[in-house]
């Protein structure tokens, strides 16, 4: 089954329920077809062909959900680009996966224009207005275009996406997932957020050429409406729920404290979490405003958003599961184990490793690296972790941040549970210094929660009974907590915002 398949289900059994909408500008599912049939088309006429890959650079707009809907039914593959970039990222990403086309908006043109100088892509974009020499008009392209899509045959296991990492490690790699991978993905969302169905919306705040994007085709390939956002409002989040009666609101912990801050009721049935940890004192808030409306999900590229779940009622009470990531979702196999692959019991730290139906095929002309991370179908996700009894996950932090104190490792997840509940912390990031009777020392940067000064000793006395030898030797208090364009602490400009911040 291929995206293609599901999408066209939508048209024929919803056509008159919307399918994407920005509060101003809205798609039924019939538009949406006839629309992503044109592109289809468009870029057949373009030179296009089956397998080609189709960068994608826009903020968050509502064409976006006819572009994916054209790039799946239409059989490329869609390389959507992180708008919070640079041009030497988008650069290299066009010139690994080899894209023949680009599609972009106005506010991307002196970009997009670099873009086209250096690579034989054709460039089509959208805005009309003044559009570029070498460019051609998104609407023109598309009136151009017949809306009756071709039938292309079963694109099950043909790649669909290539989902760019975030390159912590040197140069993003190429995520490449299969049409039977994100079919997957939109069926996991569907039971576990749901049931998604015509009755059901989402308001979509993130990134749609990341972690929204797969809320949206699974909104799409499932009948269900979704709102999206150019950037995350509050106020107009909450605006737009009550007015449209939205049903879901997707967001990251960051968004989740500012509409914490704001004590407002919000009218969402649920509230879905995730892409970064969130801090005990804003899970706690948010539980007091919130009630039973949370969900945690847990993913990454390359087994991408639904790896483990945290549903509204194992938020309740006052047990520690509250703080894990939740237990794996209904067709994911999860094990923890050691470094020669061994499981280890519960209760102690190894690896996470995972296998599902919605795994990665590999890394895009990386075959050294697809060998070190997929090995015999299982995921290494190089998240530490451990897991209880019942069977929920706790995120322990990634591999290579493992704090070595000692000779004994301490995971910066640990510690930043312990020093989150402060109550005069409001963000915190763990993370190890090099010490010379130790090996490396466990230190903390804090976010304060108010503009009194703190005195790095009530931290540390604090953590003591709770954390012993894994408490923090060295605090540092800074205005803001830097994070990445893909929404995680940047601890290398972390470490420049403590040496400036704190010499």
């Amino acid at each position: 089954m291929d995206l293609a398949y599901l999408l066209r289900n939508s048209a024929r059994y919803h056509p008159q329920a919307t399918a994407v909408s920005d509060g101003e500008h809205s798609l039924t599912f019939a538009q949406l077809s006839s629309r992503s049939a044109r592109l289809v088309n468009a870029l057949t006429g373009l030179g296009a062909r089956t397998g080609d890959r189709v960068a994608v650079l826009l903020r968050n707009r509502w064409e976006f959900a006819e572009v994916d809907a054209a790039l799946a039914t239409g059989g490329f593959v869609r390389v959507a680009l992180n708008a919070r970039l640079a041009l030497d990222d988008f650069s290299f990403c066009l010139a690994d996966c080899d894209a023949r086309v680009i599609i972009t908006e106005s506010y991307f043109d002196e970009i997009a224009l670099a873009l086209v100088e250096r690579h034989d892509v054709t460039w089509i974009r959208m805005d009309g207005g003044d559009v570029p020499a070498m460019a051609r008009d998104y609407e023109d392209a598309l009136q151009a275009g017949h809306d009756v899509a071709p039938s292309l045959g079963d694109l099950t296991d043909h790649p669909a996406w290539i989902s760019y990492t975030s390159g912590t490690t040197g140069r993003p790699k190429g995520v490449v997932l299969s049409h039977r991978a994100l079919a997957h993905v939109v069926f996991n969302v569907a039971l576990e957020l749901g049931p998604m169905h015509d009755r059901t919306s989402m308001l979509l705040p993130q990134a749609l050429s990341h972690g929204a994007g797969y809320m949206q085709m699974a909104g799409l390939a499932m009948g269900s409406a979704s709102y999206v956002m150019r950037q995350f409002d509050p106020e107009r989040a909450i605006a737009l729920g009550k007015q449209h009666g939205i049903t879901t609101l997707k967001l990251v912990p960051t968004m989740l404290a500012t509409l914490v801050e704001r004590r407002t009721e919000v009218p969402f049935e649920s509230v879905v979490y995730g892409a970064s940890p969130i801090g005990p004192r804003l899970l706690e808030e948010a539980l007091d405003l919130m009630g039973p409306r949370l969900i945690q999900i847990y993913g990454q590229s390359e087994a991408p958003v639904t790896l483990t779940v945290l549903r509204k009622h194992e938020h309740e009470g006052s047990g520690e599961e509250r703080f894990s990531a939740g237990r794996p979702w209904s067709t994911i196999e999860a094990r923890i184990v050691d470094e020669d692959g061994q499981d280890v019991v519960a209760g102690e730290a190894g690896e996470l490793i995972v296998k599902a139906p919605q795994v990665m095929d590999g890394y895009h002309n990386l075959a050294a690296e697809t060998a070190d991370v997929l090995r015999d179908g299982w995921v290494w996700t190089k998240d530490m972790a451990r897991v209880d009894e019942r069977g929920f996950v706790y995120l322990l932090g990634r591999r290579d941040q493992m704090i070595n104190t000692g000779g004994f490792n301490v995971a910066p997840a640990e510690v930043e549970g312990v020093v989150g509940h402060h109550p005069r912390v409001k963000e915190c990031a763990a993370f190890a210094l090099p010490d010379e009777q130790w090996g490396e020392a466990v230190a903390v940067a804090i976010v304060p929660a108010d503009s009194d000064p703190m005195d790095p000793a009530e931290i540390i006395e604090f953590c003591r009974p709770r954390l012993s030898f894994r408490r923090p030797r060295q605090v540092f208090f800074i205005e803001a907590m830097p994070y990445s364009p893909y929404g995680k602490v940047d601890r290398r400009r972390l470490m420049q915002l403590i040496g400036k911040e704190n010499p």
